[in-house]
């Protein structure tokens, strides 16, 4: 989490992220854990779709389908993403 990679940088920058992930905290509310998470979830609902559009090229019969599934699976995880980008946090 977030205090194990506070752990690996060096001591100013420490001190510079700890203070800016406070600073933000208290500006927006937000903590630092909860935008990870967002993140996280973000990434895995991506993943999850790949892989959907993936096994539906994979079970098409022509090459026509399989341009078909792949435009299509390209489309929906831009508009997945967009989605998820643009939600606020």
């Amino acid at each position: 989490g977030y205090r194990t990679e506070l752990r690996r940088l060096h001591p100013f920058e420490k001190v510079v992220a700890d203070l800016t992930a406070r600073a933000r905290q208290k500006k927006d509310g937000l903590v630092l854990m909860d935008v990870l998470d967002e993140i996280h979830e973000a990434r895995k609902e991506l993943l999850l779709a790949g892989k959907d559009w993936t096994a539906r090229a994979k079970t098409a019969e022509t090459a026509r389908e399989v341009m078909d599934a792949m435009r299509q699976g390209e489309d929906r995880m831009y508009e997945i993403f967009n989605d998820l980008a643009a939600k606020p946090v």
